[in-house]
């Protein structure tokens, strides 16, 4: 049986690496917001031109705006996204003036989302998220000991965070569509963790055990590690299938949970019951048995 406990001050040492990494890029390269935070326009256009054409007709409408072009899969269909700048109101209206008068290039649908709407957005999606992360941790603590509230949350906020470091690493647009993979992130993340949690707990309320927390979280990931592994390869067979399949605006956000699904079933086994022993938890089962 491989011990995985044994390996907990590496895990911890590569998780703090990579929480440093993730600092710095937030702090340095920063998010690609997308047009649900900054305000912009979303076009979704049908045209046999490629994206370095489309993306050239469309900044000579105005070159003092950002312009992001996305083909579909397999696909004729783009997604365009231009940042929001002055004259909003009427920009619009110019772009399909301009567009109708190209034959190649046919507007399939068109939105316009607000900058000042967009602050209401990112405050919101801050509270979904907290609130989330809360309740989670009330719903441990009255079903486990403290010690397992604390591990299970420190190990959701790890694979939170570094899930926010990946979309900055490969400039995945934040959106709220990414504020939902970080919301099933979380749940999956913590979902894992509670069956681990509760394997644990029922090897520890057995009376006619002798006490030794390092054997007891060996022997609750291996005797759930075939469910882990299957659980998380189902998972991301599912998400490979809608990374090929999904539109073009839709793409991103499997890959980020693909992501989110191997960094929540390395911290359920390599963080979140380590933890538990370093919070002396030990101690508290065996003046329990006292």
């Amino acid at each position: 049986m491989i011990d995985f406990f044994k390996y907990r001050k590496i895990s911890y040492i590569a998780s703090l690496v990579f929480i440093m990494i993730t600092i710095l890029l937030i702090f340095f390269k920063g998010l690609n917001l997308g047009i649900d935070f900054k305000g912009g326009f979303n076009i979704e256009v049908r045209s046999d031109l490629n994206n370095q054409d489309l993306n050239s007709i469309f900044s000579k409408i105005d070159s003092s705006r950002e312009v992001i072009v996305k083909k579909e899969l397999s696909s004729n269909v783009f997604s365009i996204r231009i940042e929001s700048g002055s004259g909003d109101k009427v920009f619009l209206d110019v772009v399909k003036d301009k567009i109708s008068n190209l034959q190649n290039v046919e507007i399939l649908m068109s939105e316009y989302i607000e900058p000042t709407f967009s602050k209401d957005l990112i405050q919101n999606s801050l509270y979904a998220l907290l609130s989330s992360i809360l309740v989670i941790a009330f719903y441990i603590w009255i079903r486990f000991d403290w010690q397992f509230a604390f591990a299970g949350i420190m190990a959701l906020l790890h694979d939170v965070f570094l899930a926010i470091g990946f979309m900055s690493l490969f400039n995945i647009e934040f959106n709220l569509t990414m504020i939902a993979a970080i919301l099933l992130i979380a749940g999956y993340s913590i979902n894992d963790t509670i069956v681990l949690f509760d394997r644990l707990r029922t090897l520890t309320s057995k009376e006619d055990v002798k006490i030794n927390l390092p054997l007891m979280i060996n022997n609750s990931i291996f005797l759930n590690l075939r469910r882990t592994i299957l659980t998380s390869f189902t998972t991301i067979l599912a998400l490979v299938c809608l990374v090929i399949l999904a539109p073009v605006n839709l793409t991103e956000m499997p890959i980020v949970f693909i992501f989110g699904v191997l960094i929540g079933t390395y911290s359920s086994i390599f963080l979140a019951l380590p933890t538990i022993s370093v919070l002396n938890y030990e101690s508290v089962l065996k003046s329990r048995d006292s």
